[in-house]
């Protein structure tokens, strides 16, 4: 954990994210529930660590949200990086301001999307149709890149956060009007870990776990308490999750594993702490007892996500105008 006056989420800190879930993964005294709880309670400290070293508790969603104006007003429509911008306090300021001397560009801020300290920002016309299609600029010190539809929608927020020449880092607005920030966590040009937040309060709603192009696992907070309570696993790798760890009394511990062994997508055989003590001491099976079915908890997943498009599963009510 950083310093709570540390004002910049930098390499380092990510480096140290990236270390501590690749130790959670290889982990061979970890049982699964144990590392479904690791997993949870990193992905809680270094959320609190971001909004630590931001200005504001809600930087990290305000910095996703597209912007309220119009990068097509900004007078520096160009591609040439002669021109751009150096420590202005406004996209279109008259006088340079040095950057150790500049406070929060508020008005660039909103333009690219990104609150900080902005010490350069050049707008770029690519395709020559007078209207802004991307802007390079830098934010306490982290090079980004902000995309634009035509009417200044901002549509994604690429960051080289670890400061390693790659964009490994990619922040866009869902349908559902959540805020999906993309990780690359091995510079291996796919996403990794993909962290979904709440657009007012900036909680972390969703992780999914990608490999290749699959979700293999998803923790969800279903109850709305800013805590992961459900993780779905696709064991056997067909695209569809076939397993679920559930937090049903929000005490932050497993107390009931879930399997769907034939894949018909409900659950044929669970483990439960009936007691509350830490410990399965019960075992159930579909022959004794209604277990439920996958469906109910993937529910909670918007309709139009890519999960069910892997996993060949489209719910009948749509979520992506909620």
């Amino acid at each position: 954990m950083q310093n709570d006056d540390k004002a910049v989420y930098d390499s380092t800190d990510s480096a140290e994210y990236e270390a501590k879930l690749d130790a959670i993964a290889g982990d061979p005294t970890l049982s699964v529930e144990e590392k479904a709880d690791a997993i949870t309670n990193a992905m809680e400290e270094e959320m609190n660590e971001i909004s630590a070293a931001n200005s504001t508790s809600d930087d990290r969603a305000t910095a996703s949200e597209p912007a309220a104006s119009s990068p097509a007003s900004s007078p520096e429509v160009t591609a040439d990086p002669s021109t751009a911008t150096y420590g202005d306090t406004a996209a279109n300021a008259s006088e340079s301001v040095p950057p150790a001397e500049a406070p929060v560009a508020s008005t660039v801020n909103e333009t690219i999307g990104v609150n900080g300290q902005v010490d350069y920002v050049s707008p770029r016309d690519v395709d020559g149709d007078g209207l802004v299609d991307l802007t390079h600029s830098r934010v306490d010190g982290i090079d980004t890149t902000t995309h634009y539809e035509e009417d200044g929608t901002i549509t994604l927020i690429e960051q080289d956060t670890d400061s390693n020449g790659t964009y490994e880092t990619a922040v866009a607005q869902q349908s559902d009007g959540s805020i999906r920030i993309a990780e690359d966590l091995d510079d291996d040009g796919t996403v990794d870990l993909a962290t979904f937040h709440d657009p007012v309060s900036g909680a972390p709603v969703r992780q999914d776990t990608i490999e290749g192009n699959a979700i293999t696992e998803t923790l969800l907070d279903v109850n709305g308490d800013g805590d992961a309570d459900v993780l779905l696993i696709d064991s056997n790798g067909d695209g569809r999750f076939d397993t679920a760890m559930l937090d049903s009394d929000a005490d932050g511990r497993v107390n009931a594993t879930l399997v769907d062994t034939d894949g018909d997508g409900r659950f044929d055989l669970g483990q439960l702490d009936s007691n509350g003590d830490g410990d399965y001491d019960t075992v159930a099976t579909s022959a004794d007892t209604d277990l439920g079915s996958i469906e109910s908890l993937e529910s909670t997943i918007p309709a139009d996500d890519n999960y069910h498009a892997q996993a060949g599963t489209y719910p009948a009510e749509s979520h992506s105008d909620l």
